[in-house]
């Protein structure tokens, strides 16, 4: 399934399976995603995060507020889990980005782009409880796209 993602996409989506697995979750949601997005370093959407200062600390506070662990086993087979109807939108949207950026690989800024519009998402709505404004995120992934860092900083100062 993975086959078109970046070398950091690819460890964001593994980043997410084991965020699940150590929520116990017995799906793949967007909250899994973004924890997986920042934990991955060196990747565009951990440049843009880290830009609106998002650490992992911070967001995996509020992802906790907002979904329990669940009652799944500390040591369970967590290779294959069922990815949510939201999560999979990220996932299809994230290929639709890479396709209207006309990239050949789906990177992990597609991925953030994927999950910023699916907005009702666990994970977007951790962005939102931040006190980010998700069109300004969408905003800094392409600056970031065109300019790097520095065209983050000159176009959307934080």
């Amino acid at each position: 399934m993975f086959e078109h993602y970046s070398e950091h996409a690819q460890s964001v989506m593994d980043r997410a399976r084991q965020e699940a697995q150590k929520l116990r979750h017995d799906h793949l949601g967007t909250e899994h995603i973004l924890l997986g997005l920042i934990e991955v370093k060196g990747g565009v959407a951990s440049m843009v995060l880290r830009h609106r200062k998002v650490d992992l600390t911070g967001a995996r506070r509020k992802v906790l507020d907002m979904v329990k662990h669940g009652p799944g086993p500390q040591d369970g087979n967590y290779g294959k889990l069922p990815v949510t109807p939201h999560a999979q939108h990220v996932l299809n949207d994230a290929v639709r980005e890479a396709r209207m950026l006309r990239h050949a690989m789906i990177g992990s800024e597609h991925l953030l782009l994927g999950l910023l519009y699916e907005n009702e998402g666990t994970g977007a709505q951790a962005l939102r409880q931040l006190g980010l404004n998700l069109e300004d995120v969408r905003r800094d992934v392409l600056c970031f796209l065109t300019g790097g860092e520095q065209g983050i900083a000159q176009k959307h100062p934080s």
